[in-house]
């Protein structure tokens, strides 16, 4: 019998969204529940050390916290119907590439779109009630959002995503949805037959805020009609065999022969994504440099550093959950047999996205009562050699 698990989340929250697709498309049973219930604030989010979702909740009590966390639970387990991680060790780097970019890379148009967008308030207030307490009457609600949405509206600001910055987030945001829009033209997923982490990734933002929320929904539909067929697949319980997927067959991509579309995109990776990645790298390398051999806890931002992004002068926020992906694309490289390694740097090396596999920091990120923290030197040499 399978397990039966309550998913803390909300439709409001990108990374809620990757979390509910998997367990859909695994057929693994749920209930999700609303961020604002009474067992969320009384009980989980103490337990976690701070109000964040997704959490999920297996039936002996156990809490897993993020994303990742939770997908790596299930596919140990043995309880989805197919691998999220592609058993093809070059695809599997590639799917880890787009898990680290679908989380990270188009986080200022999911946040744009949101927030800077005077007619989207009404809805998103509406959407924003399951997550805020849920025995308020109207008025607490109202108050609890306006608190909320000051915050994430600082957020938005804080990487960038202002009226000067508008122009250029659009257009590199519009420029993704055209190549991603003819790539799911030929293919149901990103990889191929199934999805993978690479969809469950990119879903997060493309449904939640992009796919759902009222006027970057309504361009998705006009202009990149195939993505939004994809985010309603990403949405099922149930397979769906439409013309798209009929057409391609039962078979994932071979990296040998790649499709233009996916090399399009993964052209897209290295010019609009590539400059944030080598700064953010750079800034964590200078910061970690200073900074006692020890476990580091309790530093979700080290500070901030900047990219230009068509243009425009961008700050980013140095986390080290951004290190903790990229982490396991390289690990995955890393671990890659000789052949499959070749193929990833042929790949790489055509599309400019050699930095990714290049790059690395001293030091890992691990996680800690659902924490990350930056690991000594000595764990980071054992685990490397683990």
């Amino acid at each position: 019998m399978k397990e039966q698990v309550v998913l803390y989340g909300g439709k409001l929250s990108l990374y809620s969204a990757r979390v509910r697709s998997y367990l859909r498309h695994q057929r693994i049973p749920f209930t999700e529940r609303a961020p604002g219930s009474e067992r969320a604030l009384k009980v989980i989010y103490p337990a976690i050390g701070r109000r964040i979702v997704p959490v999920v909740e297996l039936a002996d009590g156990t809490l897993l916290q993020d994303g990742a966390r939770i997908i790596d639970h299930f596919e140990a387990s043995g309880l989805g119907r197919f691998p999220v991680y592609p058993d093809d060790p070059a695809l599997n780097v590639v799917a880890r590439l787009f898990d680290l970019f679908g989380n990270e890379g188009l986080m200022r148009p999911a946040m744009h779109y949101r927030w800077n967008l005077p007619e989207q308030t009404p809805f998103v207030r509406h959407i924003f009630r399951e997550a805020l307490a849920m025995n308020k009457d109207d008025a607490g609600l109202d108050a609890d959002f306006d608190k909320l949405s000051g915050f994430l509206r600082k957020w938005t600001a804080m990487i960038g995503a202002n009226a000067e910055n508008a122009a250029a987030i659009e257009a590199a945001y519009l420029d993704f949805l055209d190549r991603l829009n003819a790539h799911l033209a030929v293919m149901p997923y990103v990889l191929g037959a199934r999805p993978t982490i690479a969809d469950y990734a990119l879903f997060g933002p493309l449904f939640a805020h992009l796919g759902r929320d009222r006027l970057p929904l309504a361009l998705m539909q006009e202009r990149a009609p195939f993505v939004f067929d994809w985010t309603e697949r990403m949405n099922a319980f149930e397979d769906i065999e439409d013309a798209v997927s009929q057409a391609w067959g039962d078979g994932m991509v071979d990296l040998e022969k790649p499709p233009e579309t996916l090399v399009s995109l993964l052209d897209y990776v290295a010019e609009e994504y590539a400059a944030e990645y080598a700064a953010h790298h750079a800034y964590c390398d200078q910061w970690l440099a200073k900074q006692p051999n020890e476990v580091i806890e309790g530093h979700r931002v080290i500070g901030m550093t900047q990219f230009e992004l068509r243009g425009a002068a961008m700050p980013v926020p140095v986390k080290a959950y951004r290190h903790f992906l990229s982490q396991r694309l390289t690990d995955s490289f890393d671990q890659a047999p000789e052949g499959a390694q070749q193929v990833v740097r042929r790949l790489f090396d055509r599309t400019a996205l050699s930095p990714f596999l290049d790059l690395r920091l001293p030091r890992r990120v691990g996680r800690r009562d659902h924490l990350e923290t930056w690991e000594p030197i000595e764990a980071a040499a054992e685990q490397e050699r683990a």
